[in-house]
């Protein structure tokens, strides 16, 4: 049995049990790529917690919810709770949380892919700028064009006739 116990007043990225946990999410094949562990403290159903996020290769998430005991008191995947029921050997649920994990990604992926990013309200797209330069400039490219072929005319004409 093995049991990850969580420093709460020194939790960061550099405790021991959070390594550990990303060494076991590394032997259980999802690969973390950043960890975060924000400073603030939180309430929530009568217990005060501190989080350890997790973020892996394909975008998905898993948030610990580390109690002041320094066992951990929920987990979230992708933003929502997620029941473990191995609470008390961690590297059984561990592997159950990269089970989960596999088992939603073809759907995290689709939510990810229809998910719409709207530019910020003070960003403009350079389109309608740039399709009045094209124009502008197609429009130059006219006028140089019919003059070169005016003055064309003009020295052919100038030319004397041979027969």
């Amino acid at each position: 049995m093995a049991t990850l116990l969580f420093s709460f007043e020194d939790l960061s990225s550099k405790d021991k049990a959070a390594k550990q946990a990303v060494r076991y999410f590394s032997r259980a094949g999802a690969n973390v790529v950043q960890q975060d562990v924000p400073t603030t403290t939180k309430r929530s159903s009568g217990v005060t917690y501190r989080e350890l996020q997790l973020t892996f290769a394909d975008s998905q998430s898993v948030a610990f919810r580390i109690k002041q005991s320094g066992d951990i008191f929920q987990v979230l995947l992708n933003g929502k709770v997620l029941p473990i029921k191995n609470q008390d050997d961690h590297v059984k649920a561990i592997a159950e949380i990269v089970q989960a994990m596999d088992a939603g990604r073809s759907k995290f992926q689709k939510m990810l892919a229809a998910a719409s990013v709207k530019p910020p309200a003070g960003i403009r797209t350079a389109a309608p700028k740039m399709e009045q330069a094209l124009t502008e400039k197609r429009d130059s490219l006219k006028t140089a064009i019919a003059a070169v072929r005016a003055e064309l005319s003009s020295l052919a004409d100038a030319l004397p006739v041979t027969a």
